[in-house]
């Protein structure tokens, strides 16, 4: 079975000022990377990306949480790796994602760190107060 590569906009670094975390044309990184699925990006030039303002903490929580909620969750595979940059990570794990006392998944993610959790999803309807 062919495991696919799947771009997506949700796990991008931290975006705004920083030219190094814009994104190129969308039919350049297509022609330097064919092998990646890119559908899931709309925009042939990066339309969240500010020249004159960063991403703030919760922005980017917001947008963790609608990859995870509206993509992952909906996904057919049981297994996955999502790779992103480490301050996406940490904020999944800080943030977003309930790790409970789990000090392995939430400090800062090294260069190239692979780490492992499953995650389970609970409609707030489900969810006792």
């Amino acid at each position: 079975t062919k495991i696919p590569w799947i771009a997506h906009e949700g796990t991008r670094e931290e975006m705004g000022l920083l030219l190094c975390n814009k994104r190129r044309a969308l039919s350049d990184i297509r022609q330097d990377f064919p092998e990646i699925d890119f559908s899931n990006i709309v925009n042939e030039n990066d339309e969240n990306f500010s020249d004159d303002r960063r991403e703030t903490v919760l922005e980017m929580s917001e947008r963790v949480y609608d990859f995870l909620v509206e993509y992952v969750r909906n996904r057919p595979e049981s297994e996955m790796a999502v790779v992103g940059h480490s301050a996406w990570l940490f904020n999944m794990c800080n943030a977003v994602v309930d790790c409970g006392d789990d000090e392995d998944l939430r400090t800062w993610f090294l260069t190239s760190e692979i780490r492992s959790m499953k995650l389970t999803f609970t409609d707030r309807d489900q969810v006792a107060e």
